[in-house]
């Protein structure tokens, strides 16, 4: 039986404190969760483009595929979807992104992962939720031997990319998404491989959330990744 305490860590420091979180990381694995992470995904876009949003309300055939997972956390007083993201690799089909636009050729022949659709809950509650939905995706990406992390974002929110050190695929250019209402993108990576580095030397606010501290409320069922995923060679 994997779990997070089993599986290899992806840091280069050691732990010293184990923190416990108002909510829980888990993949997303009924009907009833996918209501839930469509809720809130629905409407975390809503605030910001609405007719997104309500396109949003109802799962996509994406959530549905095999080889894609979603986590959700969920507030430990109420069960209440504070924020979700689907994970979808290249290992079965192309990258969503891939259908929008030609990734530059280092990107060709490696295993891809692009982060979509993450939506939490307004304030400073959906900061942490951010936080550790970054935490839990990193550290499965980089169990399952992914090579790049994608993420598409608009504007407003590339600041948010930038600050995590990620790299600025289209070098400032944009791209319009079929997917989001054909607004503009930017389109940002980050090699696993060199996430840790990255994140340390720079002393980003976030390592010490990430590397140095334990959180047993992310629960993933690494079983299930390596299921889909597959595991690091």
């Amino acid at each position: 039986m994997y779990s997070a305490s089993t599986v290899v860590r992806p840091y280069s420091v050691s732990l010293q404190t184990i923190e416990a979180l108002p909510f829980r990381i888990r993949l997303v694995s009924s009907p009833q969760d996918l209501a839930k992470a469509v809720e809130i995904r629905s409407s975390a876009y809503s605030r910001h483009v609405e007719t997104v949003g309500r396109a949003l309300r109802e799962a996509e055939s994406d959530d549905f595929r095999e080889d894609v997972l979603l986590m959700i956390a969920e507030r430990k007083a109420d069960g209440r979807a504070l924020g979700s993201v689907r994970m979808q690799p290249n290992l079965a089909q192309p990258l969503r992104i891939e259908r929008e636009t030609r990734l530059p050729a280092v990107f060709d022949g490696r295993r891809l992962m692009e982060f979509m659709r993450l939506g939490v809950e307004n304030g400073a509650p959906g900061r942490l939720v951010t936080a550790a939905l970054v935490k839990a995706g990193y550290e499965i990406a980089f169990a399952s031997g992914i090579d790049f992390v994608l993420v598409a974002g608009r504007q407003s929110v590339s600041k948010m990319y930038r600050s995590m050190c990620f790299d600025d695929v289209l070098q400032g250019g944009t791209v319009p998404l079929s997917y989001a209402d054909c607004l503009p993108h930017g389109i940002y990576c980050m090699p696993i491989e060199d996430a840790d580095r990255r994140w340390r030397e720079a002393n980003h606010s976030l390592y010490g959330f990430m590397a140095r501290t334990s959180h047993p409320d992310i629960a993933i069922d690494y079983e299930r990744v390596f299921r889909i995923f597959g595991a690091r060679a």
